[in-house]
């Protein structure tokens, strides 16, 4: 797995191969910005990561309070990237092809200290450590990252603080945000349950986004249905990206991606034929907007998903594997839960395949192998033929 960095440049060593054919500014401006790397965790490692929490809790379950526990993972990632696109020569009309390769190899260590304060309450935090072995000016030192009060009884479930949004199978959102979250019912009950989050991002001052969400989500025997609408705008509107603003000193914002405003709306459905068999599919439609360069975007899209065995961390030799198709517009990306560069393919929007496999080497000892196939959905007259070809592994020891 590729580390997560929302500074690094994935394509620097492109620039060098673009200097030397003439392509207009604007065409120079999109390999500069295209500056995220691929990313160092995924949704189904978060959703594991969570689930090992809450049954060492339970098998440690003890009655007097307030307590502290203590739980975390060490992990080993590593990963390679292989990125090319296409650009037309101004002169010859011919489309000049350029790659770049990139690997990541990255040490991490996560702690959760929890303090249980009474049955159902605990302040949660997480603090995060990260070495990388190929950039040490990348290396993060052990940071608080996350902090936030949870409150859960049978019928609600609180969460205040800073903590990680991740939702469902599109590469919609994954991030630490400040906020609120709040759920009445269950999946299990006759009315489903219903989630409403408020808060903002915890991007720097002109990157950071407000954001809404309301989330419904339904067991129907063997199928689960869910429905979510989001609404996130910049706090600070994106500056426009007109060339001429160039020439004069002028920011020029982000050529070809950015929104200032994105709302998307998701409605999903899966299917477990059998206890080890999931099938799912994912409809998107999202509109986005930058309203400096009056550019919009309102398209769909979707994800399927075909998911077979029974991860225990616990039980050696149980696995899990995976395959998704993403089909997905551009404004339907917030953060992405991938570990793929999704922001490589700007406001093209991208498909294309992703597959893994975890695996209980020995209880509490986890590998991971992922692999991802991923083009430009749309074409523009400056980047064409845009391919990324992401391959990671990694290796995790929960205690």
């Amino acid at each position: 797995m590729i580390a997560t960095t929302k500074r690094a440049r994935i394509l620097a060593g492109c620039l060098a191969l673009l200097s030397a054919a003439p392509i207009p500014a604007a065409a120079a401006k999109v390999q500069q910005d295209s500056t995220k790397s691929v990313k160092s965790e995924t949704a189904p490692e978060m959703e594991q990561e969570t689930e090992i929490i809450d049954r060492l809790e339970k098998a440690d379950a003890r009655h007097s309070y307030p307590r502290l526990t203590l739980h975390g993972d060490y992990r080993f990632l590593y990963g390679k990237g292989r990125f090319h696109a296409s650009l037309p020569d101004r002169r010859t009309g011919t489309l000049r092809r350029t790659d770049q390769a990139v690997f990541r190899a990255e040490r991490r260590l996560r702690l959760f200290p929890f303090i249980e304060t009474s049955p159902g309450t605990s302040i949660r935090t997480m603090l995060e450590d990260k070495r990388d072995s190929k950039d040490e000016s990348r290396n993060k030192h052990l940071t608080l990252s996350r902090l936030y009060l949870q409150h859960e009884n049978p019928h609600t479930k609180i969460e205040v603080g800073r903590f990680n949004y991740y939702l469902m199978d599109g590469s919609i959102i994954d991030k630490r945000i400040d906020g609120l979250r709040f759920r009445t019912g269950s999946d299990d009950w006759p009315q489903g349950s219903l989630t409403v989050f408020l808060g903002r991002t915890t991007d720097g001052p002109d990157e950071q986004k407000d954001g809404i969400s309301v989330l419904w989500k339904k067991a129907l025997g063997k199928l689960d249905a869910s429905a979510v609408y989001l609404d996130f705008h910049q706090r600070q509107d994106l500056p426009t990206s007109e060339p001429k603003l160039r020439a004069l000193g002028l920011p020029t914002g982000r050529i070809g991606q950015g929104f200032d405003r994105q709302r998307i709306a998701s409605l999903a459905a899966k299917y477990h034929p059998t206890s080890k068999w999931q099938l799912g599919l994912e409809l998107l439609q999202a509109d986005g907007r930058h309203y400096a360069d009056a550019y919009r975007e309102h398209e769909g899209g979707f994800v399927a998903l075909v998911q077979y065995g029974e991860l225990d961390e616990r039980k050696a030799g149980s696995f899990a594997s995976w395959l998704r198709y993403y089909d997905q517009p551009s404004a339907s990306v917030l953060y992405p839960t991938m570990d793929a560069d999704t922001g490589f393919f700007r406001r093209k929007g991208f498909r294309g395949w992703g597959a893994r496999t975890d695996y209980v080497i020995t209880p509490g000892l986890v590998c991971a192998v992922e692999g991802f196939r991923l083009e430009n959905r749309r074409e523009s007259p400056l980047l064409r033929r845009m391919h990324e070809y992401i391959l990671g592994t990694s290796i995790t020891a929960y205690f």
